[in-house]
């Protein structure tokens, strides 16, 4: 009887997205960025009720009634929160109550030699090697190693950021396996031979 092994880079990448989407289950740690949509509802007094969904921009600010623009750079949902009770309590309103929910995330995008090129969302933590396992791993014609992330800048210059994801995945330069960004570009580039 035959049997049949899993080639360990299936292996792998599932651990990756085992060990990913759990991070998705509350977003109170998640880091807030550019292209989020946010709810945010505050409730106050007896009835009083302020519902608005708000996109962050790309300098990392949201517009919020009667307190104008808030920088959320850095900032966590809980702290968004927290700094929106902040702002609202000391000049407009008696203890309010701040509720933030992600409607939309921020995306990076996955291009070249993999098997899934697209957009994928980023719901917390999302290193480079992660982002390559949700587009389903590297094809057979990619060199890991020659992988680069694009990334806009606030001043919308761009910055090209090299990730040899081959030594990575061999267990060395883990520092290099970076966090991604919303906006960031990540291309696997073509084997030369």
């Amino acid at each position: 009887m035959k049997k049949h092994l899993i080639p360990s880079h299936i292996i792998f990448l599932s651990l990756i997205l085992l060990i990913q989407f759990p991070l998705f289950a509350d977003n109170k740690d998640y880091h807030v960025g550019p292209e989020n949509l946010l709810q945010i509802d505050v409730h106050y007094g007896k009835d009083g009720l302020i519902s608005q969904k708000v996109r962050v921009s790309s300098r990392n600010q949201i517009t919020f009634p009667l307190i104008g623009e808030v920088d959320v750079a850095g900032l966590t949902v809980s702290d968004v929160e927290k700094k929106l009770y902040t702002l609202l309590e000391k000049d407009y309103l008696v203890n309010p109550q701040v509720n933030v929910v992600i409607e939309e995330y921020s995306t990076v995008s996955v291009m070249g030699e993999v098997k899934k090129p697209g957009s994928y969302p980023i719901k917390g933590r999302l290193t480079v090697v992660e982002a390559v396992s949700l587009a389903e791993g590297f094809t057979k014609i990619a060199s890991p190693n020659r992988t680069k992330v694009i990334r806009t800048n606030p001043d919308g210059s761009k910055t090209e950021i090299p990730v040899r994801l081959g030594d990575i995945m061999k267990g060395g330069r883990q520092k290099s396996n970076i966090d991604l960004q919303g906006g960031d570009v990540v291309v696997v580039a073509e084997s030369l031979f």
